[in-house]
């Protein structure tokens, strides 16, 4: 039975092409080699990784507002790139499965979950060594006060959260090692989700400032490393493509066509990149 679900899930998935999920509102302009989607062309029928209501509070048990490393952290936590070339075709993000650390109970892949809030990952869809023939989806977890859960995992028992995030992104979801630096932000943010004990701590009602999301970019312009600027700057083009609505399209298209300039300049006239920049920021300087 399990392998007949595998095939006919394969068969499902392998037919269409995949883009990145329709949140990408600006994706032509903002991610160029991405094309925005209708969920019934990249998923199988009677498939979705959307909540069936909106998402729950984002509870975090900090004082301050998300900034820096842990607002870093938050956008990977939201884009699809962490988890793989499945996940990424699908759109599949870790706050799908965890909306805001929470468990998205309307979660349901055709072949590779039995209920909803449900999904297999020892499959090879996500990652061929994994496969273990056997069809066993398992309820997703919730996330809110992991970091108090240790250790982690139903049978590893690893004892960081940070050993476990790996796990899962390179076993259970075949992605590439991530950088240190990556996978840092990623438990910083993680590490600040709390339970609804904690609900007076809610911050961060709002979506992220301009402002905050442009600092994400000034050490890679700063030092000229141009790969972590380019990734950085794609993570807040995602985020942008969350915030976009039709009175602020212009506005956050044009920032996008900035950071793409910005990274073109930086090698061959870093000046004229910082100075590009400044002006960005000067641009959209919150009131």
């Amino acid at each position: 039975m399990a392998a007949l679900q595998t095939r006919i899930l394969k068969n499902k998935i392998t037919r269409w092409d995949f883009f990145l999920p329709g949140f990408f509102a600006l994706a032509i302009t903002m991610l160029p080699a991405l094309v925005a989607a209708q969920p019934n062309i990249w998923l199988p029928p009677g498939s979705t990784t959307e909540p069936s209501s909106s998402s729950p509070p984002e509870i975090l048990n900090t004082n301050t507002k998300l900034n820096g490393r842990t607002l870093l952290g938050r956008l990977l936590f939201n884009s699809p790139t962490l988890l793989g070339e499945k996940a990424v075709r699908i759109g599949l993000s870790c706050n799908s499965c965890h909306p805001n650390g929470h468990v998205n109970t309307s979660f349901y892949i055709s072949g590779l979950s039995s209920d909803p809030g449900t999904i297999d990952l020892t499959n090879d869809f996500w990652n061929a060594g994994q496969e273990d023939t056997i069809f066993n989806p398992i309820p997703i977890p919730s996330l809110r006060g992991v970091s108090k859960t240790a250790p982690y995992g139903r049978v590893l028992n690893l004892p960081s959260l940070a050993a476990f995030t790996s796990h899962v992104m390179i076993d259970e979801f075949g992605a590439t090692p991530p950088k240190k630096t990556v996978l840092d932000a990623l438990i910083d943010y993680m590490n600040q989700l709390e339970t609804e004990q904690f609900a007076y701590k809610y911050i961060h009602v709002n979506p992220p400032q301009f402002s905050d999301l442009l600092d994400l970019l000034a050490t890679p312009l700063r030092h000229q490393d141009i790969s972590e600027f380019e990734f950085r700057a794609d993570l807040i083009k995602e985020e942008l493509g969350r915030q976009v609505t039709k009175e602020n399209r212009a506005k956050l298209t044009e920032a996008a066509q900035s950071f793409r300039k910005i990274a073109q300049k930086m090698t061959k006239d870093p000046i004229i990149a910082n100075r590009a920049f400044i002006e960005l920021k000067d641009l959209f300087l919150e009131e």
